[in-house]
């Protein structure tokens, strides 16, 4: 690649770093409150059932794909698996809130994952005087990661995921890509919060609806704290209750 279209590439992406790294930073506050909400209303206030079952709550980065098929052939319900990337891990951009027992190494229950994606430059190149690009791939992204969790949790009947999306790819008349994300969340609303699974008909053939929130405004840490703690909170009541 020419030096000055190498620059140029570079130089597209500064905005969008700096913006993906907040993100970042305010994701991370919102899953640290979340904990400690949690804290303070299962542990601090003496839930019983909390109490004598040992529980406590970790917040990992990532999750590995050992753990996502160890977490599945548990169930017996699937046999036949492709274990060529063990080793490989996927990383939710907030992490990954797991329930853990004191006595208990290999209890490890998932609360929450969560992922906050910004998409879209248009809206500063606009004001730099230059010409519209086309939508990013942060759908793609998340897609990915959101199959493994699907599969993973396929067996529950929670799957407690959320992510938070903003920027001007997402405003209410880029019909494109919100319409990815219809097809993404299997035709269930977005900016809805969805933590059952619903409309099956037997054990193992439910749709799994998330919880993706999207518009063009930035998402405070408070805003996804509430969400997020909703989600948490009936994860943990699923599993202890």
């Amino acid at each position: 690649m020419p030096r000055e279209n190498l620059i140029q590439n570079i130089n597209q992406h500064q905005p969008k770093n700096k913006y993906s790294k907040l993100d970042d930073l305010n994701i991370d506050l919102a899953m640290n409150k979340t904990k400690e909400y949690l804290e303070q209303r299962f542990l601090k206030e003496g839930i019983s059932n909390f109490i004598d079952g040992n529980y406590y709550f970790e917040i990992e980065k990532h999750i590995e794909i050992s753990f996502m098929i160890n977490n599945i052939k548990s169930t017996k319900i699937r046999a036949e698996f492709d274990t060529t990337f063990l080793n490989n891990k996927i990383k939710p951009d907030g992490g990954v809130l797991f329930l853990r027992k004191q006595d208990d190494p290999l209890y490890k229950k998932i609360l929450l994952i969560t992922e906050a994606k910004r998409q879209g430059t248009n809206d500063l190149r606009k004001k730099e005087g230059k010409n519209k690009q086309a939508t990013g791939n942060a759908i793609e992204r998340l897609g990915k990661n959101l199959t493994g969790i699907k599969a993973m949790l396929n067996h529950e009947k929670i799957t407690p995921f959320v992510c938070f999306g903003w920027g001007c790819d997402f405003a209410s008349n880029e019909k494109t890509v919100l319409a990815k994300l219809n097809v993404l969340n299997e035709f269930y609303y977005l900016n809805k919060t969805y933590i059952f699974k619903t409309d099956g008909n037997s054990d193992h053939n439910y749709f799994s609806p998330v919880s993706m929130y999207f518009r063009e405004e930035k998402w405070e840490v408070d805003e996804m704290y509430a969400i997020m703690k909703e989600i948490a909170e009936t994860s943990l009541r699923y599993y202890i209750f």
